[in-house]
């Protein structure tokens, strides 16, 4: 056992330790390990210190553990959300996180301490664990009891820490002797530390520990947020969430498992339905979100834009909008996942424009989400893309990596379509594979739009000067973004399925290292001209939205929706994002 990179176990228990290191480290063991033994045994001890070992990032591959579920207290859909969230994926529900895993055969280990204390055990092994572990390269420890049934592993692994071969009894009597605990509680540390599990408060004792108003009812958003976790956690016990049910305040200042959990187990039509819509919509962000006045925005966005409009919904968001922060959501919108999302140019300055799954693109505003406008679109089909050149034209890229060129209006200063048309042949005959993304900035006049290809092949159109072309990334290019590094100075941001993020300036070399990186795919880009210079948005497909200044990396504001952005624009300090339930739009306040 490395005990330099795990803290040594006390208690007698590195028989035990070592053990579960080995079925760690041995892929030919059963795939699931049971943790057993009497309340007191070490169980949830044992898998605290096996879980410090294995996200430690320097734990060698054979020690690793990917994840990990404090299962105590916890429902399914928290689960989901808290793993997902983890694992660097997407997903709301049990199918989507088992869809997300079975897309990425890489060996995936889990560890799910106090599944007994679960808000419902059984439902939770049966709705989730049981069928993560019918993926072939998914393993799982547990805590947990033998009559909590997995049919996916036949004969799984168990370590019963009652069993005295775990617990050397020469180093128990020395942890006793030297900590002055009662050595005639072999094997079980519980019985020699002499605690025994207080059953939680109910309702009643929690709400008599609320502080009082003028008039003496309980004041619950004063209550601090250890107290309103326990009243959510008795709620979800009972399935009775009482005085917490309306007001959105005390969903925020408590923490986002236990509210999730118990707006789970309430019966329908307990919560107002607005609110346990925007809880759904929004989980996945908040249950990973440590500070309130943050998920107070997080919930409010998904408030706004209830359809129809929805008064009590109004007045929640209403509530929430005063909670401090560097951002906060100016409107949303329902319905379809915006297929591409683009700035207007020339005549369509200062206007969005939004392509729905169907291949219709509308025009926004900015101030207020109201549709201006649609585009007429000649035989409408799905797009990967679309962008606004400052002349006047509209560039679609459909599904299929195909370019079609319209001219929906008067044009302006730019090129001239017969221009634009040549610039666009010339782009797509310099295209590795197939054309994925394309982008155009308008600020650049004479410009032609930019493309990234399938091979990770970012390529620029220089009038008199050719195409010119970098292979940015390893794999294929998922989104792309065109902006100016100074006036009339091209900057070109693009994302690929490696997670990069890489910054080109057409006609000098990409810079050597990557503006940013993380361990999933990039779903959107956005570029903006800033008082202080660019303004980079990026998306990544685990809901992360990271907004900086490439030339001020420590000042990056990171912040989670709910689900991932599939279109990012940004202009003048608003933020559009194209969320899987429509566009939302952001004030960026720093």
């Amino acid at each position: 056992m490395d005990e330099h990179r795990i803290p040594p176990l006390r208690a007698g228990r590195r028989a035990a330790g070592a053990a579960l290191l080995g079925w760690l480290g041995d892929a030919r063991a059963p795939r699931l390990c049971r943790v057993t033994g009497s309340p007191g045994s070490g169980r949830t001890h044992l898998l605290a210190w096996l879980v410090a070992g294995g996200t430690d990032p320097a734990a060698p591959p054979g020690r690793r553990v990917n994840a990990y579920l404090p299962a105590e207290g916890c429902g399914v859909r928290a689960a989901v959300w808290q793993l997902a969230r983890q694992l660097e994926v997407s997903a709301r529900t049990p199918g989507e996180l088992l869809d997300r895993l079975a897309a990425d055969p890489r060996p995936t280990v889990l560890c799910v301490p106090e599944l007994d204390r679960a808000a419902d055990p059984a439902r939770l092994v049966a709705e989730l664990l049981d069928p993560l572990l019918g993926l072939p390269h998914l393993r799982l420890v547990v805590e947990a009891t033998a009559d909590l049934v997995f049919t996916a592993v036949a004969e799984p692994a168990e370590l019963d820490l009652d069993d005295p071969r775990w617990t050397d009894r020469a180093r128990w009597d020395a942890w006793c002797g030297r900590e002055g605990h009662d050595p005639a509680g072999y094997p079980n540390p519980g019985r020699a530390l002499g605690t025994a599990l207080a059953p939680p408060p109910g309702p009643a004792e929690l709400l008599a520990r609320a502080p009082r108003t003028a008039t003496g009812a309980p004041d619950l958003p004063a209550a601090g947020p250890e107290l309103l976790t326990g009243l959510w956690a008795a709620a979800a016990r009972s399935g009775d969430l009482g005085p917490l049910a309306a007001d959105p305040l005390l969903y925020v200042l408590a923490e986002p498992v236990a509210v999730t959990t118990a707006l789970e187990a309430a019966a329908p039509g307990t919560a107002p339905a607005a609110l346990d819509a925007a809880w759904r919509a929004a989980g996945p962000a908040l249950v990973d979100t440590p500070e309130p006045a943050v998920r107070a925005h997080q919930l409010r966005t998904r408030l706004l834009g209830t359809e129809p409009a929805d008064p009590a919904a109004a007045l929640a968001a209403d509530r929430l909008a005063a909670a401090p922060g560097r951002w906060s959501a100016r409107w949303a919108r329902r319905g379809p996942a915006p297929a591409a999302t683009a700035p207007g140019a020339g005549p369509l300055r200062g206007r969005w424009l939004l392509a729905d799954p169907t291949g219709a693109v509308h025009v926004l505003s900015p101030a207020d989400g109201a549709v201006l406008g649609r585009i007429a679109v000649p035989g409408p089909k799905p797009l990967r893309a679309l962008a606004a050149t400052p002349g006047g034209s509209l560039v679609l890229l459909d599904a299929w990596g195909g370019t079609e060129l319209l001219t929906p209006g008067p044009t302006g200063p730019g090129l001239e379509p017969y221009a634009l048309d040549e610039a666009l042949a010339r782009l797509a005959a310099a295209v590795h594979g197939e054309a994925l993304v394309l982008a155009a900035s308008p600020d650049l006049p004479d410009a032609a739009p930019a493309l990234g290809d399938s091979g990770g092949g970012v390529h620029w159109y220089r009038p008199g000067g050719g195409v010119l072309g970098e292979r940015l990334h390893t794999g294929p290019v998922t989104a792309l973004a065109v902006g100016t590094a100074a006036p009339g100075v091209p900057l070109l941001a693009s994302g690929g399925l490696d997670g990069a993020v890489r910054l080109w300036g057409p006609g000098s070399a990409p810079m050597p290292e990557p503006a940013d990186h993380r361990p999933c795919p990039v779903t959107a880009l956005a570029l903006d001209a800033g008082p202080d210079g660019p303004v980079l948005a990026v998306a990544w497909a685990d809901g992360l939205l990271r907004v900086r200044r490439p030339q001020r990396p420590d000042g990056a504001l990171d912040l989670r929706l709910g689900s991932p952005a599939t279109g990012l624009s940004l202009a003048g300090g608003v933020l559009l994002a194209g969320l899987d339930d429509g566009p939302v739009a952001l004030d960026l306040r720093d």
